[in-house]
Order: C-alpha cells, then sequence, then structure tokens
C-alpha cells in the first residue's frame, strides 16, 4: 500500500523593500537581470539530459571542504550524482551516491575502502520532496521537474543585481539575502568584529557564470571583507548527449539495514495553524491570465476553496491535478475553488491552465501572497459560506484529496441561521 506523505516546500516570501521600485521584480532583481534569466529559461526548455563534471572548494572554521564528483540527469526525475568528499585534510573522506531512476531512487553512504556503510531509499511517493531536498543542497545545480524555472530557488536565496553578455553565456554579480532580523544581526556582528573567527565566514556577495546553454559552469560566494568562501567550477559540461540508462538503478549489498525516507518525510498532520484561522477571510484581489483584474468575495458564492501554489513545483502540479477532480465533482453545488500562483510568466501559467477544469489567477505582485501570510505551498485555506476560514490545509499526501472533500461535504451541508429558522417553523 502507498503510504501517505505530507510535505510543503518553503519559500523566502518576506517583503523586500526593493521589490516596491518599478525596475525591479519580485525578486528584487533589476530588468537586466530578470531578462537575462528570462532567456536562460528559454535555452533550459530545450535541455533534455545534462552529463557534468565538477570540482567545489568551501572554506570552513573546520578547513577546507574539497569536493568532486559527476552528475548525469534527465528530467525530471532521473538523475544520478557521485561526489567525493575530502575535509579535515583528509581526516574525513566519503563517497556520496545518490540516484534516481524515476520512480524509486537511492542514497548510498560509501566508505574510503569501498564498503558501503548506509543506504536509504525512497518511492514515487515521496519522488518531488525528495528530489527539492536533493536540488537544494546539490552542486552544481540540477534542473527542477519544471525546467524553465530551474533557477528561481536559488533567486530565492540570493539577490542579482548586475549581468553582462558575453560569447560564453552571462556573468551575474549579486548578493546574499538577509531578509530576517537574524540574518541581519549575524550579518551587523560580523562586521562589527572585523575578518577573525567566525565573522570572516559569513558569506555576503555572489557571483555566478551560466554557459550559453543556461546551465552553471561556475559559482563563488565572498565573505563581507571580499574573501572567497566557496567555489564551484565545471570540469564538463555536455548537454543532450547519450546517457546511459543503467547509471540509474542500485542493487544495495545483502545484509544491509535500509532506511526508509517515504516513513521519514510523513507529517503528523496536513492541518496547520494560521493567523486567519477563525477569522473572515480577507478579499481576494487577482488576475485573469488575460490580466484582467478580479476580486473574490469568499464565502459570497458558497463554501470557498483557495489553493496558493506554484507552477515550478512538481508536487504543486500533483495536487492541482487533485484539486481539478474535486472542481469537478463540486461543480453546480455552491463550492467555488480559486487557485493562485504568484509567477510572473503568463505563457508559463497559461501552459500550466491547459488539461485543468479548474481556473487558475495570477498574483504577480504577490499582494495575495502577502495577505494570507504564504510562507509554505501548497497552503489551502477552506472558508465556510459565511466567509470565515475554518481549515487550512498544507502540503499534499495521498490523503489530501479525499480530506479535502470530506470538509467540503462538512461546510457544505452546514445550515445558516435563517435555514435553521426555517426548518425550526415548517
Amino acid at each position: 500500500m502507498r503510504r501517505a506523505f505530507v510535505c510543503a516546500i518553503t519559500l523566502s516570501l518576506l517583503p523586500l523593500a526593493a521589490a516596491a521600485a518599478e525596475d525591479v521584480n519580485m525578486f528584487g532583481e533589476p530588468e537586466p537581470v530578470s531578462k537575462a534569466f528570462s532567456e536562460i529559461a528559454e535555452r533550459l526548455a530545450t535541455v533534455e539530459s545534462l552529463d557534468l563534471a565538477f570540482t567545489s572548494t568551501v572554506h570552513s572554521l573546520q578547513g577546507d571542504v574539497i569536493q568532486s564528483g559527476t552528475v548525469v540527469q534527465e528530467p525530471p526525475y532521473r538523475f544520478r550524482s557521485d561526489v567525493y568528499t575530502h575535509a579535515m585534510d583528509g581526516i574525513t573522506r566519503a563517497h556520496e551516491l545518490t540516484l534516481s531512476n524515476g520512480t524509486n531512487g537511492w542514497e548510498v553512504s560509501i566508505a574510503p575502502n569501498g564498503k558501503t556503510v548506509a543506504a536509504s531509499f525512497w518511492t514515487l511517493a515521496s519522488m518531488g520532496d525528495i528530489f527539492m531536498s536533493f536540488l537544494q543542497r546539490s552542486t552544481p545545480y540540477l534542473l527542477t521537474p519544471a525546467k524553465t524555472n530551474s533557477y528561481d530557488g536559488l533567486r530565492y536565496n540570493y539577490i542579482f543585481t548586475s549581468v553582462k553578455k558575453n560569447a560564453a553565456g552571462w556573468d551575474f554579480e549579486g548578493t546574499i539575502r538577509h531578509d530576517s532580523d537574524m540574518l541581519k544581526g549575524i550579518a551587523k556582528q560580523a562586521a562589527a568584529m572585523g575578518p577573525s573567527g567566525f565573522s570572516n565566514f559569513v558569506p555576503n556577495k555572489v557571483s555566478m557564470k551560466v554557459s550559453n546553454e543556461g546551465i552553471i559552469c561556475e559559482f563563488r560566494r565572498f565573505n563581507l571583507f571580499g574573501r572567497p568562501l566557496s567555489q564551484m567550477n565545471l570540469k564538463r559540461a555536455l548537454v543532450n548527449t547519450y546517457v546511459d540508462e543503467s547509471g540509474f538503478f542500485y542493487m544495495p549489498p545483502k545484509g544491509l539495514f535500509i532506511s526508509n525516507l517515504d516513513i521519514l518525510q510523513e507529517l503528523p498532520s496536513m492541518y496547520v495553524n494560521h493567523s486567519l484561522l477563525g477569522k473572515k477571510a480577507p478579499d481576494i484581489k487577482v488576475n485573469y491570465l488575460s490580466g484582467k483584474d478580479k476580486i473574490i468575495k469568499p464565502g459570497a458564492k458558497g463554501v470557498t476553496i483557495l489553493t496558493f501554489f506554484a507552477s515550478w513545483s512538481q508536487l504543486c502540479r500533483e495536487y492541482m491535478a487533485a484539486i481539478d477532480k474535486l472542481h469537478s465533482k463540486y461543480a453546480g453545488t455552491g463550492v467555488q475553488f480559486v487557485n493562485v500562483s504568484d509567477q510572473q510568466d503568463m505563457k508559463t501559467l497559461a501552459a500550466f491552465q491547459r488539461g485543468l477544469n479548474t481556473i487558475i489567477y495570477a498574483d504577480p505582485q504577490r499582494e495575495m501572497v502577502k495577505t494570507y501570510d504564504i510562507d509554505n505551498i501548497p497552503k489551502t485555506f477552506i472558508i465556510d459560506k459565511k466567509g470565515i476560514v475554518r481549515y487550512v490545509m498544507e502540503g499534499f499526501n495521498t490523503a489530501s484529496e479525499s480530506e479535502l472533500g470530506k470538509r467540503i461535504d462538512e461546510l457544505k451541508d452546514e445550515k445558516d441561521e435563517k435555514e435553521q429558522e426555517k426548518e425550526a417553523k415548517q
């Protein structure tokens, strides 16, 4: 039996002061940078496979951490990563193998003598979340399931402020985001201490070189005093070449204990606390994909199911397919489905809309993301006929569709005071 799991993608959605200016986008980037990423997205749309070899060095308080390895990928979920780590002057050496054939995957730790010391596996049930987790910690950066949005996650962590186009591709310069009070405090304390101790290892600026194919071929981070903290370089970057399918499969040694990452991915509940629980839901001000404004008053047309999602997330794609089934099931029964994305590219959203019966809306200025305090996606607000937020669901699991259906039936069949009085008189 396929196990239920819940997961949500955390976003850095804190307001950006720079985003208020007319010449920057939702990431706080100036127009030349956003145009460069749009062009890169078009290049990435043609990528069907990657074969990369890289080296990486990180300077830390415990000394240098040196990595080298290879990555082979066929988006979205077929990939193999072999990473060799050398740290503490050779005291620590490791070989980490991570691979997926698109249906199941493995994480394997191998000792210097070649013996496998630990292994974990996952199945299709956890594929989206496992892949995104691996993507966030991988070097170099892999392509996401939605290939044309591969650098969105990177842009939530860094603000790229300038770009230069050259014959080889693009050169970007940027800074680390210090959106939270905690990060601002650390940066301020490090600056006051000067280039000594931990302050020497607080990142501040970044630079990135992207090839004409849209692949990161160099990524560097610098501290507050301009000294390099880490550097990744591609030694080989082959795009759309032959990939040996046998490399995506793995057989663990006999007698080895295997951890089940599907179980570890499960969370205790899909319901979460929220500042709007039990309160009147704010008006939903969104745009049709054509650009026309739309104002929706929750509860005015019955039960309202408000979902925030991202078109680049495979998890959200699966969740929206479930939402679409519920939309068809409850059509004409006084249940309104409102699906909102802060994606700015209307072509991407239009492509996402195709094949869905339920309507999706845009929130390009992220006003509703802020109004509804969205920090994880997908997130669904279940609003009753009075416009009160009764439940908030986060993430997606194999029981989400049926659970959401139960809540819809519960609120749809609730009778207001007038209906109760009418029944009492009868």
